[in-house]
């Protein structure tokens, strides 16, 4: 199971800088840039860095081939009662133990029957008593629309041809998109209401977040708090170091971003980053695509809840999650500042 939250966690945090993700946005609305200037010069730096998570998923899955194909099979479709599967304890997931069996709950939502009689069968685990029971789709969903598949995956193409060509402002784009699928999809005012209000939780807590990041980015800007932070950090900072201050920001978003929520380092910091590097010639739009290369040691935080929900379902203990993942995000972070450099994305050395 480590393998699969690890590879999960390796492409999940490289995608996380796409336009629509929270980074990107928390960046642009920090620094008042569109999101599409942020991301669109690090295509480069997404696709060598999915290729670098992929060629670690390759490697895995090698090593998990190997491991299995090590295992003696013969041993392990023994009976019950002769099989060495009797001779470890019982596995089952739920929360009721079984009768007249002694339960102790271990990391992961994994319950060890101590003195069991051979492995519990799939059959007699009731599906809505596991960890999965609430995220799992239900493959006969009224929402299902297998004629429409082509039509949807035409229009989601499209939407992200606009995203990349910026012909039209970013929220004009999703309005539209999203505006088209539901008259297609749904052809009911009623079932386009009921979609509408089932996503409403997270569309209100996005539009929640950047009114309030807007806020506080106008107080800090306004009462000359951030000015004030960035003259400090420039009289700190070695003269020798401004000019390379892009590179500098996208190492600093690596530990900043894992030790602390996205909300802090992109509202907090990287706005007098910024304002630092402006002093040495440095554009807010280099800067926020710099911030935004820590994001694949960013999701594995313990911070993300999406991380921790990942190696819950999984059952596996965070730091096993952490001793496989980590360093392998960390290359791929440092892996797209690279290319984000050699594209010209993000400036290594700014002259004055």
């Amino acid at each position: 199971p480590v393998v699969l939250t690890c590879v999960a966690g390796l492409m999940n945090g490289t995608l996380n800088i796409v336009p629509w993700g929270g980074p990107t946005v928390r960046a642009a609305t920090a620094l008042s840039l569109q999101p599409t200037d942020v991301f669109v010069p690090m295509l480069p730096s997404l696709g060598v860095g999915l290729l670098v998570a992929l060629g670690f998923a390759w490697m895995l899955g090698l090593q998990e081939r190997r491991r299995l194909g090590a295992l003696d099979g013969s041993r392990l479709t023994g009976t019950a009662e002769g099989g060495l599967l009797a001779a470890i304890p019982a596995i089952f997931r739920g929360a009721d133990a079984k009768p007249g069996a002694r339960a102790a709950l271990r990391t992961g939502n994994i319950v060890t029957v101590a003195h069991g009689h051979g492995p519990v069968s799939a059959a007699g685990v009731d599906p809505a008593d596991t960890a999965m029971a609430d995220t799992m789709l239900d493959p006969n969903r009224p929402t299902l629309r297998p004629r429409l598949i082509w039509f949807n995956l035409a229009l989601t193409v499209a939407v992200m041809v606009l995203l990349v060509i910026d012909i039209m402002p970013l929220p004009y784009v999703f309005m539209v998109g999203a505006a088209v699928a539901l008259l297609v999809n749904f052809r009911k005012l009623k079932d386009q209401a009921s979609e509408i209000v089932a996503h409403a939780p997270s569309i209100v807590g996005v539009v929640s977040m950047v009114i309030a990041a807007g806020v506080l980015v106008g107080v800090l800007s306004g009462t000359g708090m951030v000015d004030a932070m960035a003259n400090w950090i420039t009289t700190v900072l070695p003269p020798q170091l401004g000019p390379f201050l892009a590179p500098i920001t996208g190492v600093l978003s690596i530990p900043f971003t894992f030790l602390m929520s996205n909300d802090a380092f992109y509202f907090g910091i990287l706005p007098v980053l910024s304002e630092s590097a402006a002093h040495f010639g440095i554009d807010p739009v280099e800067m926020a695509r710099a911030s935004i290369t820590g994001q694949p040691v960013h999701l594995q935080s313990p911070l993300v809840p999406a991380i921790l929900l990942l190696v819950s379902l999984a059952s596996v203990n965070l730091g096993d999650h952490h001793r496989k993942v980590l360093w392998r995000a960390l290359v791929v972070s440092l892996v797209m500042l690279a290319v984000g450099i050699l594209t010209g994305a993000i400036p290594f050395f700014v002259a004055q």
